[in-house]
């Protein structure tokens, strides 16, 4: 479930995950990014690369050769990794990480 469908146009974020994460952790900050968008009422889509295998060649070819998810992307443009998207909460600076501000 994502904040998009509160919403009638396409949100600019997108958080590429997996709903068949093997990993533990994987799934825990997956479930995390989702919260802290929707408590900062950031509507996003989760986009499941396990069950759209164009979109893991499109979040592939995009995320200057990233690796790990969840993968956060804004407008198609690739942002970061959970890492980087904890430290922008952590220093208040989502909206900035995001390309968000106004």
């Amino acid at each position: 479930m994502s904040a998009a469908s509160e919403t009638t146009e396409k949100p600019r974020v997108q958080v590429y995950g997996s709903s068949v994460a093997g990993n533990i952790f994987v799934k825990k900050n997956q479930e995390w990014v989702q919260t802290v968008l929707t408590i900062h009422k950031i509507p996003f889509e989760f986009v499941d690369v396990a069950a759209d295998e164009d979109a893991l060649k499109y979040m592939k070819r995009r995320n200057r050769g990233a690796v790990g998810l969840p993968q956060l992307f804004t407008d198609g443009e690739f942002k970061g990794l959970f890492k980087e998207f904890e430290e922008a909460v952590e220093a208040r600076e989502l909206k900035k990480f995001l390309d968000l501000e106004d």
